[in-house]
């Protein structure tokens, strides 16, 4: 089959796949997890994403996620019922990045581990940051994970900010992980943005991307994960933001409230580099632990005014594929077509203020010639 052969089975094949009702039922690579409340695809496509036709086969999975618990410190620690509950929540991921940990005693995360791991038949394990912040007032960040599912590589540390500048008020904490049953491995990058910084720190996290990618040669996958703080009155969401770039997906749409008190806000975001979306399964969203474990508004907000943000993505295939240009502006044109995605004049190529599959047709056979 010759290119433009290619090029049209493949559009064909897209353009099947996006009529097909998107059911799928994956397993994991520990224990089972399960989540009525995430999306199972993303209601919006990257520039850059590429559709896989084998997005819906099974295949084990991998749970990370990120979940700001609100100061947490010595006296959330000592409520039974609130250690019980952050430790239910942290048993359903397989990594957690934690932030807000605000504790000079040093003394409660160890306690939350033990939690974790007194009803788990899977031990838990931790890293944590050095005490972090401008002022008096310190966070670290954490990332808390099932040993037996996945090994943490290399050494984690936190991002050297360069000599005379301070773009953040905590720098992004940055770990390296690779699950043991399978091939997928990635960089997380976790961040606690400052609300009063929030557009300033959030365009600074491709530098630190960037940072990771030069340490970190061999990997392709990195993933920013956190409380962004980036959306309402700290972050205009649909901005030109850096991190809006080609480069990078955000799994967490801003459709989705992650706040649970009476707010409507996506502050906290999973950011993925392109060649990460190709093990993402599509599943993500928030942990709606309130309904999950039949929680009142003052029991739900004992725990955190946040609810933790989660991504699945596949154990056995460490693809890193990137697809061409030009399909992935004929699937965006399919996109269009079939009312998932807004108008965007880009890719109206015959210039008649609607964008259908002939539109999608047009820019593969120019891109063949």
């Amino acid at each position: 089959m010759n290119t433009v052969g290619k090029r049209m089975w493949l559009l064909m094949s897209i353009t099947l796949f996006l009529y097909v009702p998107h059911v799928a039922a994956w397993s994991d690579c520990g224990q089972g997890k399960g989540d009525p409340y995430g999306m199972r695809l993303p209601d919006k496509l990257h520039p850059t994403e590429g559709i896989y036709l084998d997005q819906l086969d099974d295949g084990e999975t991998l749970r990370l996620g990120a979940f700001n618990i609100q100061i947490f410190g010595k006296s959330k620690a000592t409520k039974p019922e609130v250690m019980e509950v952050l430790g239910k929540i942290i048993r359903t991921y397989d990594i957690v990045a934690i932030q807000e940990i605000r504790d000079k005693s040093q003394t409660a995360l160890p306690a939350l581990t033990d939690v974790v791991n007194a009803n788990s038949s899977a031990p838990y394990d931790y890293i944590v940051s050095k005490r972090l912040g401008r002022t008096s007032s310190k966070e670290q960040y954490a990332y808390i994970y099932n040993n037996q599912i996945v090994e943490l590589t290399g050494t984690p540390h936190t991002y050297p900010e360069p000599n005379g500048t301070d773009p953040f008020h905590r720098e992004p904490y940055i770990a390296s992980f690779r699950v043991l049953d399978g091939n997928f491995d990635a960089t997380l990058i976790a961040i606690h943005t400052d609300p009063d910084e929030a557009t300033e720190e959030i365009n600074a996290l491709d530098d630190v991307v960037r940072y990771a990618q030069s340490t970190h040669p061999d990997e392709n996958d990195f993933i920013v994960m956190g409380d962004l703080n980036a959306d309402c009155t700290y972050f205009d969401e649909d901005s030109n933001s850096t991190m809006h770039s080609r480069g990078y997906y955000w799994c967490i749409s801003n459709s989705v409230d992650t706040t649970t008190k009476p707010t409507d806000c996506t502050y906290d975001r999973i950011i993925l580099t392109n060649p990460a979306v190709s093990d993402f399964t599509g599943d993500a969203g928030v942990f709606r632990f309130d309904v999950e474990y039949t929680l009142n508004v003052s029991e739900t907000t004992a725990v955190s005014d946040h609810y933790p943000v989660y991504a699945e993505f596949r154990c056995d295939r460490d693809a890193d594929s990137d697809p061409s240009p030009e399909v992935v502006r004929a699937v965006i044109a399919l996109r269009i077509a079939v009312g998932s995605r807004e108008y965007d004049p880009e890719p109206d190529i015959n210039g008649d203020g609607r964008v259908t599959s002939l539109d999608a047709l047009m820019i593969l056979q120019a891109a063949a010639v």
